[in-house]
């Protein structure tokens, strides 16, 4: 009785220490499976800076492509001021019906695309001697639209120049424009005859202003070649401004 009381136990003990083992190893593996999951789980502040990463990506190249498109745009704009053509220029106030010399002439830079719009520096020479077909302020590049080109005089023309007191000129009355001429006889003459219209169209040549003659204008006509003795035998010279 007392062997069996003691076999059961130390059985019992032996089951006892057995459980408690097997408990113990149970506890080890669950601990190591929580050590091992909590490596692996991202916590909530984990993923708010994975968020934030990658919205930082985005925005970081945003920024990056902005700036290289401002530098693209400095450097084009830089080139495009750096690269200019040379036209030519009024060097002064032009006024209408003026004609040019080297000295109402300078050379101005515009950009290649505006230049093809005005006469290039290597034509220059090309508009000594063409008058002024409307005022120009100085420092504008001139065009061909803003100049005209006279003939040459024919066989049976002249260039007649009279004194024109000033209040028988047109306003505004310039080179190259079309006029019709009354010619009026000398008062001191007697027995004059009347007041004469020259029976041709003729145009101007150049208006000058005289140093001597304050009340009157230097007016060159182009005209036959009579009408030089029209001018001459008359007193006076009355200008008609008419359409081409």
């Amino acid at each position: 009785m007392i062997v069996a009381n003691t076999h059961r136990t130390i059985g019992g003990l032996i089951a006892i220490k057995g459980a408690t083992v097997s408990q113990r190893m149970i506890d080890s593996l669950t601990r190591s499976r929580v050590l091992n999951s909590s490596d692996n789980v991202e916590t909530s502040h984990d993923l708010d800076q994975g968020e934030r990463k990658k919205k930082r990506v985005p925005d970081m190249a945003v920024g990056i492509a902005l700036i290289a498109l401002g530098l693209i745009g400095s450097i084009s704009v830089y080139r495009s001021a750096s690269a200019t053509v040379t036209v030519v220029g009024a060097a002064s106030n032009l006024a209408r019906g003026q004609v040019l010399d080297t000295g109402d002439l300078r050379a101005i830079h515009v950009s290649p695309e505006t230049a093809q719009f005005f006469v290039s520096a290597s034509d220059a020479g090309s508009l000594i001697g063409r008058t002024v077909a409307i005022a120009v302020v100085s420092g504008t590049p001139l065009s061909e639209s803003m100049v005209s080109t006279a003939s040459p005089l024919a066989a049976d023309e002249a260039l007649t120049s009279a004194a024109v007191p000033v209040g028988n000129i047109p306003a505004n009355l310039a080179a190259n424009d079309k006029v019709r001429l009354v010619l009026t006889p000398d008062a001191t003459i007697t027995n004059a005859s009347p007041p004469l219209l020259f029976d041709e169209i003729v145009s101007i040549w150049a208006i000058e202003q005289s140093a001597d003659l304050s009340s009157a204008v230097i007016v060159t006509f182009r005209g036959p070649l009579r009408l030089s003795l029209a001018i001459a035998g008359a007193g006076n010279v009355r200008i008609s401004l008419v359409s081409e």
